[in-house]
């Protein structure tokens, strides 16, 4: 194991840190500025993997983060317009810098994320986030990052734990 390795794998505990702590908030704008941290150690943990594609798909969540963290911020809604341009730029960009048939898991991943994001349902927000945690995994697992892999599992695990929590507070507003 070398070093550039071994620093990969930091870089992707202190992003989950940040990723782990946006399912439980309820609000939008620290939601988007968590995401934003996250995507910089995630992105970082790529380039020194040498996964492309999972790189540019960072950076197109970064941008999105950032732009939609400015808008929540402003109390202004995204528009249609923005999650079409912002899906035809992940597509066009994973297409570009496809490496193999594994770059689908990034990209779909990236566009999963950014429709999650893009609508103002937090609950929508949390569903999504399995499907996007299981093609996460399958990256994950092809570019052999053993941290992601075990952090992607315990997201899906956190996932699914706010996704029960849901039902549970739903349940005793129903009664």
């Amino acid at each position: 194991m070398n070093i550039t390795y071994i620093i990969s794998q930091i870089f992707v505990i202190i992003a989950t840190i940040f990723l782990s702590i946006t399912y439980v908030c309820k609000d939008k704008k620290r939601i988007m500025f968590l995401c934003v941290l996250y995507g910089i150690f995630y992105g970082t943990h790529y380039i020194l993997l040498g996964a492309t594609t999972g790189f540019i798909m960072t950076l197109i969540s970064i941008t999105r983060n950032i732009w939609f963290y400015i808008n929540a911020k402003n109390n202004k809604k995204n528009s249609r317009l923005v999650l079409i341009i912002l899906v035809l730029i992940a597509v066009i960009s994973g297409t570009l810098s496809y490496q193999d048939i594994f770059s689908i898991s990034s990209i779909l991943a990236n566009i999963l994320s950014t429709y999650s994001i893009w609508q103002d349902n937090v609950k929508i927000y949390r569903y999504l986030a399995i499907p996007v945690s299981f093609s996460f995994i399958a990256y994950a697992i092809h570019i052999n990052s053993t941290f992601s892999i075990i952090t992607e599992i315990v997201l899906l695990i956190i996932e699914i734990i706010g996704i029960i929590d849901l039902f549970i507070k739903r349940k005793q507003t129903n009664n």
